[in-house]
């Protein structure tokens, strides 16, 4: 096996890691011409390769198997220069065996060697690009283990039901005892019931890291653009007093109290002979469709949006804007701010995250991306099929669904097919990692 290595932070920096793993880790004090330091303590010392004073760097050398990859690891913290950083490189390039590593590689190598499960993997990377408080929290429990345990009590579940699947063969020449069926399909539906709710959970906890979607909607002329532009801190929409100047969305992306959100800033909806007007009037009752939730916007009490009956109107919030000439309640108002006078803005946004707090299950691990929900769903509609069988004349059919269910479930910390997503999940790390 090769031994790779790559810097650990990618721009010019005062300090870079540069980390190098595999077999060939142990001689890099006899490349750089360092005496080797004692295991897990940090070591000051000269890099010289060639007789070429390189740096005075903080070198680490950690022996493995107990290291992130584990293989033996040396780190070298060395000055962020490039020019530090190439010549290392060139260094460790003449060596034999020795390459860049691709992305994610080091991530991979402390799978392989059962350091991590992949969904671990897979939340390093999260970890990673987490931009918010939520995604890091979401992303650090995934990454200590919490899917993984979960999958477990799932199979541990199925297990017990092939246990009673295997009895019941063995009462093939008999009649099954009724509390056996009774008791195996009872066990059958709860596991169903929570690999279900954790689906129809997936969907929120995508959204922590795809983010979620709030479109301010309304009338022309009701305030959209300009409480756009004080969500956005700058001027990201065009305000004027004349109707119908916003035609397509306009879209700006904040950190609300540890939510990734998307603000999406709409053509107001009104009756329009304008066809450039009316294909925006389109595309923002298109995004009322996707979004979580919706900022109604009205000026004159005139909350209609004219829409179909498929809308979910919980997600709505009525916003009496203007309420500095505005000062009368409306009917339907959830809510009054002014843009003008900063009123109540504080509130609207806190109103926004804990709207979006209530859409949070109760489920302290998650299925967070496409890969584990598929895996999910291909191991209910195994679990559905039994129940279309019977367990007394094809035992056999009913113990081949269940080892297929508990294959696909462990296959979303363990996958049998491992090379056949491999690029599809490390290449999205960075290099380095």
């Amino acid at each position: 096996m090769d031994t790779i290595y790559a810097s650990a932070n990618q721009n010019v920096s005062a300090i870079k890691i540069i980390r190098v793993t595999g077999p060939g880790a142990k001689k890099l004090p006899k490349v750089f011409n360092f005496t080797t330091p004692k295991p897990r303590q940090y070591f000051v010392t000269k890099l010289i390769y060639k007789h070429q004073f390189i740096d005075k760097a903080v070198v680490l050398w950690l022996p493995g198997p107990n290291t992130v990859t584990g293989e033996d690891v040396f780190e070298l913290h060395v000055h962020g220069s490039v020019i530090i950083e190439e010549l290392i490189y060139r260094a460790l390039s003449d060596q034999k065996n020795f390459r860049i590593a691709d992305k994610g590689e080091f991530t991979k190598r402390g799978f392989l060697n059962g350091k991590i499960d992949l969904s671990q993997a897979e939340a390093i990377n999260d970890i990673i690009n987490s931009e918010t408080e939520r995604q890091l929290e979401i992303a650090n429990l995934q990454n200590q283990g919490n899917l993984r345990e979960k999958i477990n009590v799932w199979r541990k579940n199925i297990l017990e039901l092939s246990m009673k699947i295997e009895l019941a063969i063995d009462f093939s020449d008999e009649e099954i005892p009724e509390d056996i069926e009774k008791e195996f399909l009872n066990k059958l539906d709860i596991l169903i019931k929570e690999i279900k709710t954790s689906i129809k959970n997936s969907i929120f906890f995508k959204s922590i890291f795809a983010g979620f979607i709030v479109s301010i909607v309304g009338k022309p002329n009701a305030g959209k653009s300009s409480l756009m532009n004080y969500i956005a801190n700058k001027d990201v929409s065009i305000v004027t007093k004349r109707p119908g100047t916003t035609r397509d969305v306009i879209e700006h992306k904040i950190n609300l109290n540890g939510y990734p959100v998307y603000f999406n800033d709409t053509a107001g909806i009104r009756r329009t002979s304008s066809i450039i007007e009316k294909e925006g009037i389109k595309k923002t009752k298109k995004m009322i469709n996707k979004s979580d939730i919706v900022l109604n916007l009205s000026a004159d009490e005139d909350f209609e949006l004219f829409l179909d009956n498929n809308i979910d109107y919980k997600k709505i919030i009525n916003v009496r804007s203007k309420s500095d000439i505005n000062t009368k309640n409306f009917k339907y108002e959830d809510i009054s701010i002014s843009i003008k006078k900063k009123t109540e803005m504080e509130k609207l946004l806190k109103k926004i995250s804990d709207k979006i707090k209530d859409l949070e299950p109760r489920e302290s691990s998650f299925l967070v991306n496409k890969r584990q929900v598929d895996c999910a769903k291909r191991a209910l509609t195994a679990l559905k099929r039994i129940k279309k069988i019977s367990i007394f004349s094809e035992t056999e059919l009913v113990a081949e669904e269940l080892r297929f269910s508990a294959a696909i479930l462990s296959s979303i910390t363990n996958p049998i097919d491992i090379e056949e997503i491999f690029d599809e999940i490390f290449s999205n790390f960075c290099i380095g990692k």
